[in-house]
């Protein structure tokens, strides 16, 4: 099995770009997630992707269980076991239900109902299918989520595609 490969980032030996950017996230989130650890050897990209990061993990628009919807639905297209087990947790401390949790692990479209958060449920689906959208579907999410929930949607799945594919190629394990 490969080692992990992160390269962790001593705050105390920090550039002052990447030190920057390690105070923001102080201030935004109170630690240093683990995907910054790669981030911030770029510490341009990492002061972007702490402006999303911050954004999505304090969502205006989307509640936490549709945030966890889309992140471990994101997770498990990539097929990313750090980042599985992590959002598997806090899915369902968000209140996903077990069922929809369990769906989403096995690479199912959850049965998650015709309200607001099976909408959600359904427009993840179809953004990580990748392909075109027809527009009979398009607008349902239009006219159910609109146009600010679903750039929220496309945020959250692209910021955890970079978050999973980092995680996989650092070779991150899930913790026990």
């Amino acid at each position: 099995m490969t080692k992990n490969r992160l390269e962790r980032i001593d705050p105390d030996k920090a550039t002052d770009e990447q030190k920057k950017v390690i105070a923001r996230l102080g201030e935004g989130r109170g630690r240093i997630p683990t995907p910054f650890n790669i981030w911030l050897h770029n510490p341009n990209l990492a002061a972007g992707m702490e402006i999303i990061g911050t954004h999505v993990d304090r969502s205006p628009v989307l509640s936490e269980a549709e945030s966890e919807v889309a992140i471990l639905s994101t997770a498990v297209f990539w097929n990313a076991p750090y980042v599985i087990a992590n959002h598997r947790r806090h899915a369902l401390k968000a209140g996903v239900p077990e069922a929809v949790v369990a769906a989403i692990l096995e690479k199912r479209r959850p049965e998650a109902g015709d309200d607001r958060f099976g909408l959600v449920c359904e427009a993840v689906c179809d953004i990580l299918a990748g392909g075109a959208i027809d527009d009979t579907r398009f607008a349902r999410y239009d006219a159910g989520l609109g146009r600010a929930v679903i750039a929220e949607l496309l945020v959250t799945v692209g910021y955890f595609t970079s978050i999973s594919l980092g995680m996989m190629l650092h070779a991150l394990e899930p913790r026990d």
